[in-house]
């Protein structure tokens, strides 16, 4: 297009742009000053084939390839196709951008609110009723499917069916089968059942357990959660027993945490002095008064050097040392040899037996002094 004589080339003359012969397009510029229906008359247009080119023009060369202009001079400029993809693009890139940072803000206010609802430090369990500074070693509770055999072995000296730990005297056999760990408890249950064991038939069939071999502490505070076997009267049935002993009995000692002996509860100190007799805490018959049947109860020994001390659902009570009158008359050697742990439900022949019957363990923990 050849433009004709107008202000545009008058006010590109004044700045010292004059047109090049025949082209009406002011020479190194490319900008061609053009009057065009709908066109401001001081208003310049950059050829396609000059995109990007802004001369001196005082603001009014439109640096992009494509442009138009359209409108009076205050219309302002018309974006092309190119510029409206740039700026699509970049509208794009933006709400991007804006998704991403909501986003992370979403995830920054939900780890807040977690952590705000979890507590600040696991603090592991302490003994009921005891107070002191405790270290756990050991703590099973039972919360698998089946019995953690890492831990424990199921039959008494052996593997399989064995003969109970009181030999002939006891009608039953133990039995793996007969020690089902689910529901977030360990049970043992004593039923009417003849199995053979030991050589012989036995009329009834329940279940032991123990961590000789696997688990074994000197000195500490045993603990154990149960719900005791109970008879129609509300008595402890048959014989249930949480305890520890050593290799060698008596001479490594025993400790019987609670013992269902003829439907008492017990607690006793079995070791070298007068061949391994049960000595009861505080001079006394080891059977404290109360009831420990028909619910859950906390059963507990705090063996330290010379002395060991009983705890029932977090009261002491009573305890035995090696000298001293501290815990009353009687004395016994409280041995420092190793002791591993044993859950049983057995018999005697000599006493009423209920069956069936069911041992229930929530827990058993250990721990030493910190």
């Amino acid at each position: 297009m050849v433009p004709d004589a107008g202000p545009g080339v008058a006010q590109a003359a004044e700045a010292g742009v004059v047109p090049a012969a025949g082209t009406g397009v002011v020479p190194g510029t490319g900008v061609v000053p053009v009057a065009v229906a709908g066109v401001a008359a001081d208003t310049w247009v950059v050829p396609a084939a000059v995109a990007g080119v802004a001369p001196n023009t005082g603001g009014r060369v439109v640096p992009d390839a494509g442009a138009s202009v359209a409108g009076d001079a205050g219309a302002g400029v018309v974006p092309g196709p190119r510029v409206a993809r740039r700026r699509a693009k970049r509208r794009r890139v933006k709400r991007r951008v804006e998704r991403t940072l909501f986003a992370l803000v979403v995830i920054v206010a939900v780890g807040v609110s977690v952590r705000a609802l979890a507590p600040a430090s696991y603090r592991p369990p302490v003994p009921v009723g005891v107070p002191g500074s405790w270290r756990l070693i050991f703590d099973d509770e039972f919360t698998g499917l089946s019995l953690n055999t890492s831990l424990w072995s199921s039959g008494w000296f052996g593997s399989g069916i064995t003969a109970g730990v009181g030999g002939s005297s006891e009608p039953e056999c133990y039995s793996p089968s007969h020690v089902v760990e689910g529901n977030h408890e360990l049970d043992i249950n004593f039923t009417k059942q003849t199995e053979t064991c030991d050589g012989a038939r036995h009329p009834y069939t329940s279940g032991i357990i123990t961590t000789i071999g696997k688990f074994n502490f000197t000195y500490g505070l045993i603990e154990f959660r149960a719900w005791l076997p109970t008879t129609s009267s509300g008595r402890v049935a048959d014989w249930p027993d949480l305890w520890t002993t050593g290799q060698h009995w008596p001479t490594d000692g025993e400790i019987d945490v609670a013992e269902g002996l003829f439907g008492s509860l017990c607690a006793h100190y079995h070791g070298p002095t007068d061949n391994g007799a049960g000595i009861g805490p505080g001079s006394a018959t080891g059977c404290p008064s109360g009831t420990f049947t028909g619910g859950w109860h906390t059963f507990a020994a705090d063996w330290a050097p010379g002395i060991v001390t009983w705890y029932y659902d977090g009261h002491e009570i009573g305890c035995l040392e090696s000298r001293g009158k501290g815990c009353g008359a009687t004395n016994t050697t409280i041995v420092g040899a190793p002791m591993y742990i044993i859950l049983s439900l057995g018999s005697n022949r000599s006493a009423t037996i209920t069956a069936p019957s069911s041992l229930r363990v929530a827990y058993v923990r250990v721990w030493q002094h910190a």
